[in-house]
Formats: C-alpha cells, structure tokens, sequence
C-alpha cells in the first residue's frame, strides 16, 4: 500500500475523492430522509432517485465517448466544481423555507444537475485510474479504495444522522458541496499527458460510440457478468434506497441515528471484507470469489426481505428487528467486496487505455439500467 500512495497523481485522486465521497454519503442518506419527512410518500422518494438513474443510463454512453476524446483530468475537477456550487446554492434556497411545491421543484433540479456531472465524472475517474497505475498495482488499489470507503460509509452515514438531527438539511447541502470543491482542487494538481483526439462532434461521436459496443462485445464473459449484476440491482437498490427508509421513518417511526447505525454496518462488513482481500489478492481465485459472493447476495436479499415481511404483518420486537438488520447488513458488505474488487481488477486489466472510458460507460449502463424502474414502482 506505501508504494501505491508513493504515486503523486493516485494520492490526489485518492484524496479528492476520499473528501467528495464523505460529503456525498451522508448528503444521500440525509436527502432520503428528508423527502421522507418532507412528503410522507415512498413514492415521491423513489421517482427522486428513479430521475437520477434515468438520466445516467441516458447520457453515460454519451459520457464514455467524452471520456475518451477530452483530458480526464480536466473532466473530474470540473464536474467536481460544479456540483460543489450546484449543492451550496441549493442549500441556500432550501433553507429558506419556502412552499412545498418550491422545495421539491429544487431537490429535482439539482438531482438532475448532479446527476448530469456524476455521469460525466464515473468514466472519466475510473479511466483516469487505471491511467496512472501500473497494471500490477490494480488489485492493491482497488482493495485500497474499497478500504477507505468503507471508513466512508461509516463516517458519512453517521454523520448524516447526526447533523441532519442537530444542523438540519440546509447545512447539509454546504458541507456537501464544500467537499466536491475540495475534491476538485485535489484533482487540479494531477498531471497525466493528455494526445488530444481531433475535434469532437455528433458524428465522430455516434462512431466512437458504435466502436466501444463492438469492442466491448469480444468479451462476452464481462457481458454475462454485468447481466447478472443488472438483475441483482434490480432487487437490491430499491430494497436498500426506498423500503428500508420507509420502513424506518414511515411505519416504525424509528430516529435517523436507529437507521444511520443500520446503513453502517454495510460499510463495517465492507471494511473488514477489504482488510481480507487486500491480504489475499495474488491467492484469491476471482471467478470463485465472484461466484460464492454472487450467491451469497442473493441469499441475504430473502433473508432481508423475510425479515421486512414478519415485521409488517406480524409485528415482533423492534430491537429485535433493528439487530437482524444490523447483521444481515453487516453480511451484505462483506460479500459485496469480494465481489466488486475482482470485478474492478478484470476490467482494468482487460480494457484497452484508448477505450476504457466507453467501456466503462457501457458496464455502468448495463449494471445500472434497472435501478430506476423498481425504485419509482416501489411507492406505488
């Protein structure tokens, strides 16, 4: 691990998005709650985060192409300095205490701003990544990067529950947004040679477009692997991004620190998952980790879903319900990391430089494109 942080441009990165990331959780989880507090309707909840997952799997193709054409450094602190001053001002207008009609017409401006920013922002910095490491480094960052955000989680959901308790919503918004800007000034100091790629327009585009679908076709193991990933999203964002804060705020009426303790315990799971890999890298067998922690969601996706079940038509104790949670979550991090870490270190590996930021886009769109629908149904 010293010798990947003895890289200037990987610590910059690092940092820039250890600060964006901490502010970016607890903003997420804050924001949920209040639309929750704000409106009582888990449907309102799940159109908010249906509006954003719209707009990436629209525009990330679009954000591959640009990644690859434009210096993705420049993409990564810009982005990050828009939503830095997108969220502050939104804060601004929302603590003023305006309508009803007025504060959810601005919570759906900046998701949609945000969003727009976040989908060029994700090819751009996973490229960028991948650039500036040498190939035998990518295990340990990966493992490095899932270690840190796990303290992330941990921070962020925490301090979500806290300052939205003793700050509100409003501070919220400009601790967020002070951190993107933070991030982004990290992200200035990175140096990477950049060849420009002649001149960006419609048509050089939809080719370069059409050329990362055919590229990424050769390999038809990544494919297979993001179609199961696309099906599980499909059960476990709007179980994780709309039931369960539903659950919590609507139906047990519990505080946000009861539910901030549950969000994590993922990230505990997570962190211990990482110490493990990241011990483990040259003698972990990927397909097997990808494989048992596949089915290991799975398995832990009924398990939760039994437990909501009882718990709503056949009320038990709450703490009881709350330290199930608290577990099964725990076992949900766990699992995650030995599937993501493997999968990441695959498709750097794997990737052409000159095709890395289509590909991306494309994985993200296949792994994402069934987020929005079940978590604008789940209201209904």
């Amino acid at each position: 691990m010293r010798k990947l942080f003895r890289n200037k441009n990987f610590s910059l990165l690092f940092a820039g998005n250890l600060v964006s990331s901490i502010g970016n959780t607890f903003y997420n989880f804050a924001i949920s709650w209040f639309i929750l507090e704000l409106t009582g309707s888990a449907l309102q909840a799940g159109t908010y985060i249906a509006t954003g997952g719209f707009i990436g799997i629209l525009l990330t193709p679009f954000a591959g192409v640009i990644a690859d054409r434009i210096d993705r450094v420049k993409i990564v602190y810009m982005t990050d300095f828009i939503r830095g001053a997108s969220v502050i001002v939104a804060g601004i207008v929302v603590g003023l205490d305006l309508s009803l009609g007025v504060t959810i017409a601005v919570l759906y401006a900046i998701t949609i701003l945000l969003s727009i920013n976040a989908t060029l922002f994700q090819p751009a910095v996973t490229s960028l990544q991948a650039d500036i490491l040498s190939a035998d480094d990518y295990q340990s960052a990966n493992a490095s990067i899932s270690l840190i955000r796990s303290f992330e989680g941990i921070i962020g959901v925490l301090l979500g529950g806290v300052l939205y308790a003793l700050l509100g919503v409003r501070w919220i918004f400009i601790i967020n947004g002070i951190s993107f800007i933070l991030s982004g000034v990290s992200e200035v100091f990175i140096r990477h040679p950049f060849t420009p790629k002649g001149q960006l327009s419609w048509r050089s585009g939809l080719v370069d477009l059409t050329d990362g679908f055919r590229y990424l076709l050769t390999y038809k193991g990544l494919l297979s692997l993001m179609i199961a990933i696309l099906l599980i999203n499909f059960a476990f964002v709007p179980l994780f991004a709309n039931v369960m804060p539903y659950m919590f705020n609507q139906i047990l009426q519990a505080s946000p620190l009861d539910f901030s303790v549950v969000q994590v315990s993922i990230s505990v799971g997570m962190l211990l998952s990482a110490v493990v890999i990241s011990n483990l890298s040259k003698a972990l067998s990927p397909s097997k980790s990808i494989y048992y922690g596949l089915s290991g969601m799975i398995v832990t996706y009924f398990m939760v879903t039994i437990a909501i079940y009882f718990m709503i038509n056949s009320p038990y104790e709450y703490t009881v319900f709350w330290l199930l949670m608290i577990g099964l979550m725990f076992t949900f991090g766990a699992i995650n990391i030995f599937v993501n870490t493997p999968i990441s270190t695959a498709f750097m590996k794997t990737i052409a430089p000159e095709f890395r930021g289509r590909s991306n886009a494309t994985i993200n769109v296949l792994s994402q494109a069934a987020i929005p629908y079940p978590s604008s149904w789940v209201g209904c």
